[in-house]
């Protein structure tokens, strides 16, 4: 039997095969109403396994799984360029009973001096205020990083970034130093996968330099800990700690179902974020000019992996900290990482 996480995945490429499709349906063939919905997708990553545009189809997916009646249109550019001349095709044809989402900070530049006729967008990790019917709203995970940070003072850490220069990576690798380093951490490494956004996506390449220690500090089993924010890359880390039994920290998603070596992970949801603009739209409730999200409100949060608590721990004796353990800890530093989170830009 396919693994559960695998399954998913199918589905969301048959689904999404399916709603590209339909996309390209003439208005005549279509079953939906005048409603449409379209979603452009970030031009720095994958579209499946690197928590960012994905998480996002995922909302987009389960928002209209029910038979919502509404039509959906992905694009997935493969440069700015193309995004650009997707962009301005939306714009060429927008009505009251469309809604565009643009998927990252990079398409800020998209609506410089723009004047939307009829219709909204809502651009994702932005916290910029725009003309009427242009929206934004930030996901803060500042305060998230910080947290998983300060929970991981005892252990030895190696953070493993897909690139520099990416503000949603070196925010959060920002976090997750400075709560580990706030909190008595002593012994936070950094390494960086690549110079550009190929790093999101180099698997096989990451689990060759932990296996070769190149660039990479293990310490004992007991004790160290890999903490990737480097999109699907993840999967090298998250397969080393699966074979060699070498704790690593989920970022993105709950990424328990890809090794059972992972006591936690930070949870940014995307996709729930994106459901609700979706429902407001839906039921023709106005979009805020901007608004702000993170663990004040949920959308950043820790999710503990109990199936490691209750199987694998047994494989280290000396493991320090057990799973009530870890929840008094965050119980305990979880209104200073709010503060954190509120302090902080992004």
């Amino acid at each position: 039997m396919l693994p559960s996480r695998l399954t998913y995945r199918l589905i969301l490429v048959a689904g999404l095969v399916t709603a590209l499709a339909s996309c390209g349906k003439a208005p005549q063939e279509e079953e939906h109403s005048s409603r449409e919905l379209s979603v452009l997708f970030s031009a720095n990553t994958g579209l499946v396994g690197d928590a960012y545009n994905e998480l996002i189809l995922q909302g987009v997916m389960e928002s209209t799984a029910a038979g919502a009646d509404v039509g959906i249109h992905l694009l997935k550019p493969a440069n700015l360029s193309e995004a650009r001349t997707q962009f301005n095709n939306w714009m060429a044809s927008a009505t009251a009973d469309k809604a565009l989402i643009l998927c990252g900070l990079e398409y800020e530049q998209l609506l410089q001096g723009v004047a939307l006729p009829e219709g909204r967008i809502l651009l994702l990790d932005s916290d910029k205020e725009f003309s009427k019917g242009i929206s934004t709203a930030l996901l803060k995970r500042y305060g998230g990083a910080w947290l998983s940070g300060a929970l991981l003072q005892d252990f030895h850490l190696q953070l493993i970034k897909a690139l520099g220069g990416d503000r949603v990576i070196d925010t959060i690798a920002q976090g997750v130093r400075d709560g580990y380093s706030d909190n008595g951490g002593e012994d936070y490494h950094e390494f960086t996968l690549a110079t550009g956004y190929q790093g999101m996506n180099m698997a096989d390449e990451l689990f060759r330099r932990i296996f070769m220690r190149e660039d990479i500090h293990l310490s004992n089993a007991s004790d160290g800990i890999l903490f990737p924010v480097c999109g699907a890359s993840r999967l090298g880390a998250f397969s080393y700690s699966q074979n060699y039994y070498y704790a690593a920290v989920g970022c993105g998603e709950d990424c328990s179902a890809y090794s059972d070596c992972l006591p936690f992970s930070l949870v940014l949801d995307l996709g729930t974020l994106v459901k609700e603009y979706i429902a407001q739209w839906m039921q023709d409730t106005p979009w805020p000019a901007t608004a702000e999200f993170g663990l004040r409100t949920g959308h950043v949060r820790i999710r503990f992996n109990e199936r490691f608590y209750e199987g694998v721990l047994g494989t280290w004796n000396e493991w320090p900290i057990p799973l009530s353990g870890w929840k008094a800890l965050e119980a305990g530093y979880h209104e200073q990482a709010l503060e954190k989170e509120a302090g902080h830009a992004y």
